[in-house]
């Protein structure tokens, strides 16, 4: 199927009026050329598995939060969002030294999430993850807690060696959060040992948006980043 602007656009309202897997995947199909054009250059730091899923979690993501309203095609929209990916590579090079058997254990839950992601309409919760992967509760939530917190702390460049300067440069980062950012960042990174929340969870319980929840996030990263140049 031609990967045109009308094309993309009316899969996209197709799927938004049915919320269907089928016309997602539809969508999706079509839009593997872009997919693909925009994660290839990441392949030589992310295994093709991990690639793959991200691609797609990301792109899902875009979808979701895409308005025609605003002007941009779907494709645009979709790329920028896609963009974004390289905010992920860091966490993804330090699975590569780690032993196989965990690597494939980490391909298998992020294949997960994007399946069932796919397949639900949302986020899985830790059980419904569960489930689909035949693993006991305790091991998806330290996979969520360990995996979920290093993405966003190490987006930063920033280590999570507690006996680093930059750890100590995330608790100073913490100190002079206000009490309810405190809460979202401690929700989102794992921080102080408080459990990872998904996104859809985050939105419910911190009477959120989407886009409010993502401003959050990149304000967390960019002020991380600034700190640490100091």
């Amino acid at each position: 199927m031609a990967n045109d602007k009308q094309t993309d656009l009316e899969l996209w309202k197709t799927w938004k009026q049915t919320q269907s897997p089928n016309d997602l995947n539809k969508l999706l199909d079509n839009l593997k050329p872009l997919i693909y054009r925009e994660t290839s250059k990441w392949q030589s730091a992310m295994p093709p598995a991990s690639l793959e899923s991200k691609g797609r979690l990301l792109t899902v993501e875009a979808l979701r939060t895409y308005s025609p309203d605003r002007g941009a095609a779907v494709g645009t929209h979709v790329a920028s969002r896609l963009r974004k990916l390289s905010r992920s590579v860091y966490p993804y090079l330090n699975v590569a030294r780690l032993p196989e058997n965990v690597q494939l254990k980490y391909n298998a839950f992020n294949i997960a999430q994007m399946n069932l992601n796919e397949e639900l309409g949302r986020e899985p919760t830790v059980e419904e993850l569960a489930d689909h992967l035949m693993w006991n509760i305790k091991t998806v939530a330290n996979f969520q807690r360990n995996f979920g917190r290093s993405e966003f702390v190490e987006s930063a460049g920033l280590a999570q060696d507690s006996s680093s300067t930059e750890s100590l440069l995330v608790d100073f980062f913490y100190r002079d959060l206000t009490p309810t950012d405190k809460l979202l960042f401690e929700s989102i990174t794992g921080y102080g040992g408080k459990p990872v929340l998904s996104n859809t969870k985050l939105i419910q319980k911190y009477g959120i948006t989407q886009g409010q929840l993502s401003y959050k996030k990149q304000l967390f990263t960019e002020s991380l980043k600034k700190l640490q140049r100091r």
